[in-house]
Protein backbone atom coordinates (compact mmCIF):
# COMPACT_ATOMS: atom_id res chain seq x y z
CA UNK A 1 0.00 0.00 0.00
CA UNK A 2 1.65 3.29 -1.19
CA UNK A 3 1.32 6.49 0.68
CA UNK A 4 -1.47 7.99 -1.38
CA UNK A 5 -3.83 4.90 -0.60
CA UNK A 6 -2.95 5.19 3.28
CA UNK A 7 -3.77 8.99 3.66
CA UNK A 8 -6.83 8.34 1.56
CA UNK A 9 -7.72 5.52 3.54
CA UNK A 10 -7.00 7.60 7.16
CA UNK A 11 -9.28 10.20 6.04
CA UNK A 12 -6.53 12.63 5.00
CA UNK A 13 -6.06 15.52 6.58
CA UNK A 14 -8.03 15.92 9.71
CA UNK A 15 -8.40 17.53 13.11
CA UNK A 16 -5.21 15.27 14.41
CA UNK A 17 -3.44 17.09 11.43
CA UNK A 18 -4.56 20.21 11.85
CA UNK A 19 -3.72 20.24 15.44
CA UNK A 20 -0.55 19.37 14.77
CA UNK A 21 0.59 22.11 12.08
CA UNK A 22 -1.04 24.63 14.51
CA UNK A 23 1.04 23.79 17.34
CA UNK A 24 4.39 23.28 14.56
CA UNK A 25 3.02 27.18 13.56
CA UNK A 26 3.33 28.89 17.13
CA UNK A 27 7.02 28.68 17.61
CA UNK A 28 8.26 29.78 14.15
CA UNK A 29 6.32 33.28 14.74
CA UNK A 30 9.85 34.11 16.34
CA UNK A 31 11.38 32.05 13.53
CA UNK A 32 11.59 34.86 10.98
CA UNK A 33 12.92 37.42 13.80
CA UNK A 34 16.19 35.76 13.80
CA UNK A 35 16.52 35.70 9.72
CA UNK A 36 15.98 39.54 10.11
CA UNK A 37 17.77 40.20 13.21
CA UNK A 38 20.32 42.06 11.27
CA UNK A 39 18.44 44.54 10.09
CA UNK A 40 18.19 46.45 13.54
CA UNK A 41 20.92 44.66 15.47
CA UNK A 42 23.64 45.52 12.58
CA UNK A 43 22.21 49.07 11.60
CA UNK A 44 24.67 51.74 10.79
CA UNK A 45 23.25 55.23 12.04
CA UNK A 46 24.60 58.72 10.38
CA UNK A 47 27.79 59.31 11.79
CA UNK A 48 30.67 61.05 10.71
CA UNK A 49 34.13 61.39 12.94
CA UNK A 50 34.66 62.80 15.73
CA UNK A 51 35.96 66.66 15.60
CA UNK A 52 36.73 68.79 18.68
CA UNK A 53 34.50 70.68 20.18
CA UNK A 54 32.64 73.60 18.60
CA UNK A 55 33.13 77.06 20.04
CA UNK A 56 30.39 78.82 21.21
CA UNK A 57 30.38 81.79 18.16
CA UNK A 58 29.14 78.03 15.85
CA UNK A 59 26.54 76.24 15.35
CA UNK A 60 26.51 72.69 14.64
CA UNK A 61 26.23 72.87 10.79
CA UNK A 62 29.13 75.18 10.60
CA UNK A 63 31.46 73.58 12.39
CA UNK A 64 30.86 70.39 10.24
CA UNK A 65 30.85 72.36 7.14
CA UNK A 66 34.69 73.50 8.15
CA UNK A 67 35.95 70.13 8.74
CA UNK A 68 34.12 67.22 6.93
CA UNK A 69 34.43 67.24 3.21
CA UNK A 70 31.07 66.68 0.70
CA UNK A 71 30.23 63.65 -1.20
CA UNK A 72 29.53 63.48 -5.03
CA UNK A 73 25.63 63.56 -3.89
CA UNK A 74 26.10 66.74 -2.24
CA UNK A 75 26.12 64.94 1.58
CA UNK A 76 28.82 65.43 4.13
CA UNK A 77 31.30 62.59 4.77
CA UNK A 78 30.97 59.76 7.22
CA UNK A 79 34.24 58.57 6.63
CA UNK A 80 36.87 61.63 5.88
CA UNK A 81 37.32 64.75 7.39
CA UNK A 82 39.77 67.46 6.14
CA UNK A 83 43.34 67.31 7.14
CA UNK A 84 42.47 71.00 8.23
CA UNK A 85 39.67 72.98 9.38
CA UNK A 86 38.60 74.99 6.25
CA UNK A 87 38.13 78.97 7.13
CA UNK A 88 34.04 79.58 6.09
CA UNK A 89 33.10 83.37 5.21
CA UNK A 90 32.73 85.79 7.79
CA UNK A 91 34.28 83.57 10.31
CA UNK A 92 37.59 82.69 12.12
CA UNK A 93 38.38 79.77 13.03
CA UNK A 94 40.43 79.39 16.41
CA UNK A 95 43.06 76.30 17.20
CA UNK A 96 43.74 74.93 13.59
CA UNK A 97 43.94 76.38 10.17
CA UNK A 98 45.14 75.94 6.72
CA UNK A 99 47.93 74.36 5.17
CA UNK A 100 49.89 77.05 3.51
CA UNK A 101 50.19 74.62 0.62
CA UNK A 102 46.70 74.38 0.16
CA UNK A 103 45.62 77.45 -0.18
CA UNK A 104 46.11 77.12 -3.99
CA UNK A 105 44.60 73.48 -4.78
CA UNK A 106 42.38 71.30 -3.20
CA UNK A 107 42.51 70.69 0.72
CA UNK A 108 43.47 67.17 1.66
CA UNK A 109 41.70 64.68 3.48
CA UNK A 110 42.01 61.84 6.07
CA UNK A 111 40.29 59.26 7.69
CA UNK A 112 38.83 59.57 10.68
CA UNK A 113 41.35 59.41 12.92
CA UNK A 114 39.94 59.01 16.33
CA UNK A 115 36.56 57.44 15.53
CA UNK A 116 33.28 58.39 14.88
CA UNK A 117 30.28 60.07 16.06
CA UNK A 118 26.75 58.34 15.67
CA UNK A 119 23.30 59.65 15.65
CA UNK A 120 21.45 58.08 18.30
CA UNK A 121 17.67 59.81 17.42
CA UNK A 122 16.33 55.70 16.05
CA UNK A 123 19.16 53.76 17.66
CA UNK A 124 20.80 54.04 21.55
CA UNK A 125 23.11 51.34 20.39
CA UNK A 126 23.84 48.60 17.59
CA UNK A 127 26.78 46.37 16.32
CA UNK A 128 28.08 49.60 14.71
CA UNK A 129 28.15 52.13 16.71
CA UNK A 130 30.08 49.88 19.87
CA UNK A 131 32.75 47.91 17.45
CA UNK A 132 33.32 51.24 15.23
CA UNK A 133 33.17 54.17 17.83
CA UNK A 134 37.04 54.07 17.89
CA UNK A 135 39.25 52.91 14.96
CA UNK A 136 39.78 49.20 14.33
CA UNK A 137 43.14 47.84 16.14
CA UNK A 138 45.86 46.03 13.66
CA UNK A 139 44.23 48.23 10.66
CA UNK A 140 40.58 46.67 11.38
CA UNK A 141 38.34 45.61 8.44
CA UNK A 142 37.92 48.77 6.78
CA UNK A 143 38.56 52.47 7.65
CA UNK A 144 34.59 53.48 7.38
CA UNK A 145 31.60 51.37 9.38
CA UNK A 146 30.36 48.67 6.55
CA UNK A 147 26.94 49.31 4.73
CA UNK A 148 25.96 46.11 5.49
CA UNK A 149 25.27 43.14 7.76
CA UNK A 150 28.17 41.30 6.31
CA UNK A 151 30.65 43.51 7.98
CA UNK A 152 28.59 43.80 10.72
CA UNK A 153 27.79 40.19 11.30
CA UNK A 154 32.38 40.08 11.14
CA UNK A 155 31.91 43.18 14.04
CA UNK A 156 29.82 41.30 16.09
CA UNK A 157 31.81 38.46 16.61
CA UNK A 158 34.68 41.00 17.01
CA UNK A 159 32.90 43.00 19.80
CA UNK A 160 31.45 39.91 21.56
CA UNK A 161 35.20 38.15 22.43
CA UNK A 162 37.28 41.34 22.92
CA UNK A 163 34.29 43.16 24.98
CA UNK A 164 32.47 40.42 27.29
CA UNK A 165 31.43 42.42 29.58
CA UNK A 166 30.65 45.58 28.06
CA UNK A 167 27.51 47.27 28.69
CA UNK A 168 26.13 45.86 25.11
CA UNK A 169 26.22 42.43 26.05
CA UNK A 170 23.38 40.96 23.95
CA UNK A 171 25.47 39.55 21.16
CA UNK A 172 26.74 37.11 23.40
CA UNK A 173 23.33 36.14 24.28
CA UNK A 174 22.04 36.53 20.90
CA UNK A 175 24.66 33.81 19.69
CA UNK A 176 23.15 30.85 21.96
CA UNK A 177 19.66 31.51 21.21
CA UNK A 178 20.09 31.68 17.15
CA UNK A 179 22.17 28.36 17.66
CA UNK A 180 19.15 26.56 19.40
CA UNK A 181 16.95 27.76 16.87
CA UNK A 182 18.60 26.75 14.19
CA UNK A 183 18.95 23.70 15.64
CA UNK A 184 15.21 23.09 16.03
CA UNK A 185 14.70 24.45 12.67
CA UNK A 186 17.07 21.03 11.10
CA UNK A 187 15.47 18.81 12.88
CA UNK A 188 12.14 19.52 10.92
CA UNK A 189 12.02 17.90 7.41
CA UNK A 190 9.26 16.80 4.82
CA UNK A 191 8.93 13.45 4.87
CA UNK A 192 5.88 13.49 3.13
CA UNK A 193 4.18 16.64 1.21
CA UNK A 194 0.10 17.00 1.43
CA UNK A 195 -1.41 17.48 -2.15
CA UNK A 196 -3.27 20.67 -0.98
CA UNK A 197 -2.02 24.14 -0.74
CA UNK A 198 -4.39 24.76 2.21
CA UNK A 199 -2.19 22.84 4.45
CA UNK A 200 1.21 24.51 3.28
CA UNK A 201 -0.04 27.92 3.93
CA UNK A 202 -1.47 27.36 7.02
CA UNK A 203 1.96 26.57 8.07
CA UNK A 204 3.49 29.48 5.98
CA UNK A 205 1.07 31.81 7.43
CA UNK A 206 2.19 31.49 10.83
CA UNK A 207 5.48 33.33 9.98
CA UNK A 208 3.78 36.74 8.13
CA UNK A 209 3.42 37.63 12.14
CA UNK A 210 7.09 37.32 12.33
CA UNK A 211 7.63 39.28 9.36
CA UNK A 212 10.25 36.78 7.59
CA UNK A 213 10.30 33.03 5.90
CA UNK A 214 10.68 30.11 7.56
CA UNK A 215 11.27 26.05 6.75
CA UNK A 216 8.21 24.24 5.61
CA UNK A 217 6.47 21.58 8.11
CA UNK A 218 5.59 18.53 6.52
CA UNK A 219 2.63 16.73 7.05
CA UNK A 220 3.89 12.86 8.21
CA UNK A 221 1.12 12.22 10.93
CA UNK A 222 -1.74 10.69 8.75
CA UNK A 223 -0.77 7.01 10.22
CA UNK A 224 -0.21 8.51 13.77
CA UNK A 225 -4.04 10.03 13.51
CA UNK A 226 -5.49 6.57 12.80
CA UNK A 227 -4.48 5.76 15.95
CA UNK A 228 -6.28 8.18 17.73
CA UNK A 229 -9.64 7.78 15.37
CA UNK A 230 -11.72 3.84 14.44
CA UNK A 231 -9.73 2.56 12.28
CA UNK A 232 -10.78 1.04 9.51
CA UNK A 233 -10.78 -2.37 10.06
CA UNK A 234 -7.48 -3.08 7.50
CA UNK A 235 -5.97 -0.39 8.98
CA UNK A 236 -5.52 -1.36 12.84
CA UNK A 237 -2.15 -0.97 14.21
CA UNK A 238 -0.87 -4.69 12.72
CA UNK A 239 -1.54 -3.67 9.31
CA UNK A 240 0.23 -0.61 9.70
CA UNK A 241 3.20 -2.66 10.97
CA UNK A 242 3.06 -4.90 8.23
CA UNK A 243 3.50 -1.51 5.74
CA UNK A 244 6.45 0.21 7.57
CA UNK A 245 8.31 -3.56 8.20
CA UNK A 246 8.29 -3.54 4.02
CA UNK A 247 9.41 0.31 3.63
CA UNK A 248 12.58 -0.84 5.86
CA UNK A 249 13.77 -3.65 3.89
CA UNK A 250 14.09 -0.98 0.94
CA UNK A 251 17.61 0.84 0.45
CA UNK A 252 18.39 3.74 2.57
CA UNK A 253 18.40 6.33 0.22
CA UNK A 254 21.30 8.93 0.01
CA UNK A 255 22.23 12.66 -1.25
CA UNK A 256 23.94 10.92 -3.93
CA UNK A 257 20.88 9.38 -4.87
CA UNK A 258 19.38 12.94 -6.05
CA UNK A 259 22.08 13.23 -9.01
CA UNK A 260 22.90 9.30 -9.38
CA UNK A 261 19.90 8.87 -12.15
CA UNK A 262 19.17 11.39 -14.80
CA UNK A 263 15.52 12.71 -14.33
CA UNK A 264 16.48 13.47 -10.85
CA UNK A 265 19.46 15.03 -11.47
CA UNK A 266 17.68 17.36 -13.49
CA UNK A 267 15.48 18.07 -10.76
CA UNK A 268 17.74 18.77 -8.01
CA UNK A 269 19.75 20.87 -10.22
CA UNK A 270 16.84 23.07 -11.29
CA UNK A 271 15.35 23.31 -8.09
CA UNK A 272 18.99 23.98 -6.14
CA UNK A 273 18.70 27.13 -8.98
CA UNK A 274 15.38 27.98 -8.00
CA UNK A 275 15.61 27.80 -4.35
CA UNK A 276 19.19 30.37 -4.41
CA UNK A 277 17.33 33.08 -6.29
CA UNK A 278 14.30 32.90 -4.24
CA UNK A 279 16.32 33.31 -1.23
CA UNK A 280 19.04 36.00 -2.55
CA UNK A 281 16.21 38.15 -3.68
CA UNK A 282 14.55 37.46 -0.71
CA UNK A 283 16.79 38.35 1.85
CA UNK A 284 18.09 41.04 -1.03
CA UNK A 285 14.67 43.17 -0.70
CA UNK A 286 14.34 41.90 2.75
CA UNK A 287 17.75 43.50 4.20
CA UNK A 288 17.52 46.82 1.89
CA UNK A 289 15.35 48.74 3.99
CA UNK A 290 17.54 52.21 3.04
CA UNK A 291 16.45 55.01 0.31
CA UNK A 292 12.74 54.19 0.89
CA UNK A 293 11.97 57.35 2.82
CA UNK A 294 10.39 55.39 5.52
CA UNK A 295 12.59 54.45 9.09
CA UNK A 296 13.32 50.99 9.31
CA UNK A 297 10.18 50.21 12.02
CA UNK A 298 7.53 51.63 9.21
CA UNK A 299 9.80 49.57 6.09
CA UNK A 300 8.95 46.43 8.05
CA UNK A 301 5.41 46.95 9.02
CA UNK A 302 5.12 47.08 5.51
CA UNK A 303 7.25 43.94 4.89
CA UNK A 304 5.10 42.00 6.76
CA UNK A 305 2.04 43.18 5.73
CA UNK A 306 2.33 42.39 2.46
CA UNK A 307 2.91 38.98 3.11
CA UNK A 308 -0.53 37.79 4.11
CA UNK A 309 -1.69 39.18 0.48
CA UNK A 310 1.14 37.17 -1.46
CA UNK A 311 0.09 33.83 0.35
CA UNK A 312 -3.41 34.51 -1.03
CA UNK A 313 -1.91 35.38 -4.61
CA UNK A 314 -0.09 31.47 -4.19
CA UNK A 315 -3.35 29.76 -2.75
CA UNK A 316 -5.12 30.75 -5.70
CA UNK A 317 -2.99 30.92 -8.10
CA UNK A 318 -1.08 27.16 -7.42
CA UNK A 319 -4.45 25.85 -8.14
CA UNK A 320 -5.43 27.27 -11.55
CA UNK A 321 -1.77 28.60 -13.18
CA UNK A 322 -0.04 25.68 -11.58
CA UNK A 323 2.62 25.28 -9.48
CA UNK A 324 5.55 26.04 -12.20
CA UNK A 325 3.93 28.96 -13.80
CA UNK A 326 3.40 30.36 -10.10
CA UNK A 327 7.52 29.92 -9.21
CA UNK A 328 8.22 31.20 -12.51
CA UNK A 329 5.90 34.23 -12.38
CA UNK A 330 6.69 35.11 -9.22
CA UNK A 331 10.29 35.37 -9.13
CA UNK A 332 10.11 37.05 -12.59
CA UNK A 333 7.84 39.80 -10.36
CA UNK A 334 10.53 39.85 -8.09
CA UNK A 335 12.90 40.63 -11.03
CA UNK A 336 10.54 43.23 -12.88
CA UNK A 337 10.45 45.07 -9.42
CA UNK A 338 13.70 45.68 -8.52
CA UNK A 339 14.37 46.48 -12.52
CA UNK A 340 11.56 49.40 -12.29
CA UNK A 341 13.18 50.34 -8.73
CA UNK A 342 16.98 51.29 -10.78
CA UNK A 343 14.51 53.38 -12.93
CA UNK A 344 12.72 55.49 -10.39
CA UNK A 345 15.14 58.85 -9.26
CA UNK A 346 15.61 59.49 -5.61
CA UNK A 347 13.65 62.32 -5.67
CA UNK A 348 10.55 60.02 -5.60
CA UNK A 349 11.41 58.14 -2.45
CA UNK A 350 7.55 56.81 -2.09
CA UNK A 351 7.48 55.23 -5.23
CA UNK A 352 10.63 53.32 -4.92
CA UNK A 353 9.08 52.62 -1.23
CA UNK A 354 5.69 51.23 -3.13
CA UNK A 355 7.85 48.89 -5.63
CA UNK A 356 9.75 47.18 -2.41
CA UNK A 357 6.95 46.24 -1.19
CA UNK A 358 5.71 44.50 -4.52
CA UNK A 359 8.99 43.30 -4.68
CA UNK A 360 8.97 42.00 -1.01
CA UNK A 361 5.59 40.61 -1.83
CA UNK A 362 6.56 39.02 -4.91
CA UNK A 363 9.68 37.52 -3.33
CA UNK A 364 7.56 36.09 -0.22
CA UNK A 365 5.41 34.19 -2.85
CA UNK A 366 8.01 32.67 -4.71
CA UNK A 367 9.30 31.45 -1.29
CA UNK A 368 5.84 30.04 -0.55
CA UNK A 369 5.67 28.28 -3.94
CA UNK A 370 8.61 26.84 -3.72
CA UNK A 371 8.52 24.57 -0.88
CA UNK A 372 5.13 23.25 -2.08
CA UNK A 373 6.09 23.15 -5.62
CA UNK A 374 9.94 21.41 -4.47
CA UNK A 375 8.11 18.81 -1.84
CA UNK A 376 5.82 17.22 -5.35
CA UNK A 377 8.68 17.07 -7.01
CA UNK A 378 11.00 14.93 -5.55
CA UNK A 379 9.71 11.18 -4.75
CA UNK A 380 8.72 10.12 -1.49
CA UNK A 381 11.66 8.00 -0.19
CA UNK A 382 14.08 11.11 -1.27
CA UNK A 383 11.41 13.95 -0.52
CA UNK A 384 12.97 15.09 3.18
CA UNK A 385 16.85 14.48 1.61
CA UNK A 386 16.02 16.66 -1.56
CA UNK A 387 14.60 19.54 0.72
CA UNK A 388 17.33 19.34 2.73
CA UNK A 389 19.97 19.28 -0.09
CA UNK A 390 17.63 22.38 -1.99
CA UNK A 391 17.00 24.39 1.32
CA UNK A 392 21.05 24.03 2.31
CA UNK A 393 21.79 25.60 -1.23
CA UNK A 394 19.05 28.18 -0.37
CA UNK A 395 20.97 29.06 2.82
CA UNK A 396 23.98 29.73 0.78
CA UNK A 397 22.16 32.49 -1.45
CA UNK A 398 20.66 33.83 1.93
CA UNK A 399 24.20 34.47 3.06
CA UNK A 400 26.04 35.87 0.36
CA UNK A 401 22.99 38.14 -0.58
CA UNK A 402 24.11 40.42 2.31
CA UNK A 403 27.51 40.54 1.05
CA UNK A 404 26.08 41.93 -2.51
CA UNK A 405 24.69 45.06 -0.55
CA UNK A 406 28.02 45.83 -0.57
CA UNK A 407 28.62 45.87 -4.16
CA UNK A 408 27.47 49.72 -4.36
CA UNK A 409 30.78 50.38 -3.58
CA UNK A 410 31.78 49.84 -6.95
CA UNK A 411 28.07 50.77 -9.04
CA UNK A 412 25.41 52.41 -6.36
CA UNK A 413 22.85 50.14 -8.86
CA UNK A 414 25.03 46.96 -8.86
CA UNK A 415 23.39 45.32 -5.41
CA UNK A 416 19.93 45.50 -6.97
CA UNK A 417 21.21 44.76 -10.61
CA UNK A 418 22.37 41.63 -8.82
CA UNK A 419 19.46 40.65 -7.13
CA UNK A 420 17.04 41.32 -9.95
CA UNK A 421 19.74 39.15 -12.64
CA UNK A 422 19.43 36.10 -10.15
CA UNK A 423 16.26 36.29 -9.69
CA UNK A 424 15.39 36.73 -13.22
CA UNK A 425 17.93 33.72 -13.95
CA UNK A 426 15.65 31.13 -11.03
CA UNK A 427 12.30 32.18 -12.87
CA UNK A 428 14.03 30.88 -16.15
CA UNK A 429 15.41 27.64 -14.20
CA UNK A 430 11.62 27.18 -13.02
CA UNK A 431 10.20 26.77 -16.20
CA UNK A 432 12.24 23.83 -16.61
CA UNK A 433 10.71 21.60 -13.99
CA UNK A 434 7.82 19.38 -15.00
CA UNK A 435 4.30 20.73 -13.25
CA UNK A 436 3.05 18.75 -10.98
CA UNK A 437 -0.50 20.32 -10.18
CA UNK A 438 -3.38 17.54 -10.42
CA UNK A 439 -0.35 14.91 -10.69
CA UNK A 440 0.05 11.78 -8.05
CA UNK A 441 3.18 12.13 -5.97
CA UNK A 442 5.89 10.16 -6.84
CA UNK A 443 6.75 7.85 -4.53
CA UNK A 444 10.11 5.02 -5.72
CA UNK A 445 13.03 6.68 -7.67
CA UNK A 446 11.43 4.70 -10.04
CA UNK A 447 8.53 6.62 -10.33
CA UNK A 448 10.18 9.64 -11.31
CA UNK A 449 12.32 7.99 -14.13
CA UNK A 450 9.77 6.13 -15.44
CA UNK A 451 7.42 9.01 -15.61
CA UNK A 452 9.26 10.26 -18.43
CA UNK A 453 9.08 7.48 -20.98
CA UNK A 454 4.93 7.40 -19.47
CA UNK A 455 4.15 10.50 -20.36
CA UNK A 456 4.75 9.77 -24.07
CA UNK A 457 2.42 6.58 -23.96
CA UNK A 458 -0.07 7.30 -21.33
CA UNK A 459 -1.68 9.93 -19.29
CA UNK A 460 -0.84 10.64 -15.94
CA UNK A 461 -3.40 9.12 -13.40
CA UNK A 462 -5.24 12.86 -12.37
CA UNK A 463 -6.30 12.86 -8.52
CA UNK A 464 -8.22 16.16 -7.13
CA UNK A 465 -6.31 18.93 -5.87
Amino acid sequence: MGFEELLDQVGGFGPFQLRNVALLALPRILLPMNFLLPIFLAAVPAHHCVLPGAPANFSQDMWLEAHLPRESDGTLSSCFRFTYSQALPNTTLGGEGQSPGELQGEPSTVPCPQGWEYDHSEFSSTIATEVWAAPPAAGGLCECPGDGPGICSLGQLHHVRHHPHSHWHSPGWLHHHRDATGVGVAGRGTPHRGRCPEQHLLDRGSDAAGTGRVPDTGLAMASAGCHLALCPRHLQPLALSKVAAAERVVRRPSYLDLLRTPRLRHISLCCMMVWFGVNFSYYGLSLDVSGLGLNVYQTQLLFGAVELPAKLLVYLSVRHAGRRLTQAGTLLGTALTLGFRLLVSTEKMYWSAALAVMGKGFSEAAFTTAYLFTSELYPTVLRQTGMGLTALVGRLGGSLAPLAALLDGVWLSLPKLTYGGIALLAACTALLLPETRKAQLPETIQDVEGKSLQEEQMPMKQVHD
